[in-house]
């Protein structure tokens, strides 16, 4: 086996959906590869990053400590005395330009590496010297298609968003694609994408 098929093998173990047998080989090609070790790291920081911004909590008295920072009211304080008479908005105003500072700064600490997730990643052709991956002809794909620091190429079906993260979006004639295709290549792109995955995850109900 190739470290591309290790590799995705260690999707399939960090999705738990790993066989005992194929275990066992990919822990002991990890322990002679380098490469494919910090791959599995990586993978497992990007995971950890959504995890952690999907279950964003403010503080229970977080309103109230924005608020205690802001100046005295006075007779020409207007924006003071406004913030103070909406607090949900001052709150959430800070809160977005904290969530976007450590958006940006997971923007920055990337690799290059090309990562891939998919809940079929197995029907996908991935060609790492190249930084593409492809969806061939009559694969139908089940779920969202995520390739960071590559291209994505759809010539049979996605049943779900097709997104690009520091790369491409190519679609042929054949491409069936169900929800939305994104092609993430500036980091005020990458802080959108991951507010509103936020605010997805936050409010299913707004779907």
């Amino acid at each position: 086996m190739e470290c591309r098929d290790f590799r995705l093998l260690i999707h399939e173990f960090l999705d738990g959906d790993i066989d005992e047998l194929a275990n066992n080989l990919l822990q002991e090609h990890l322990q002679a590869c380098g490469d494919c070790r910090r791959h599995r790291h990586e993978l497992q920081k990007v995971i950890a990053l959504v995890q952690s911004t999907s279950h964003v909590q403010a503080p229970a008295d977080f309103t109230q400590r924005v608020l205690a920072q802001l100046p005295a009211p006075t007779k020409g304080n207007l924006l003071s005395i406004w913030l103070k008479q909406h607090p949900f908005i001052a709150a959430a105003a800070v809160f977005f330009i904290l969530m976007s500072g450590s958006l940006a700064a997971s923007w920055f600490e990337s690799n290059s590496t090309l990562q891939v997730t998919s809940n079929d990643l197995g029907q996908l052709l991935v060609d790492e010297q190249r930084n593409m991956v492809v969806v061939p002809e009559g694969v139908v794909v089940t779920g969202d298609l995520i390739v960071r620091n590559g291209n994505v190429e759809v010539l049979g079906a996605v049943e779900g968003n097709v997104v690009a993260i520091e790369g491409k979006v190519f679609t042929a004639s054949t491409a069936q694609i169900a929800g939305e295709v994104e092609s993430i290549e500036e980091i005020f792109e990458w802080i959108w994408y991951q507010l509103k995955k936020i605010g997805n995850d936050l409010l299913p109900f707004a779907h």
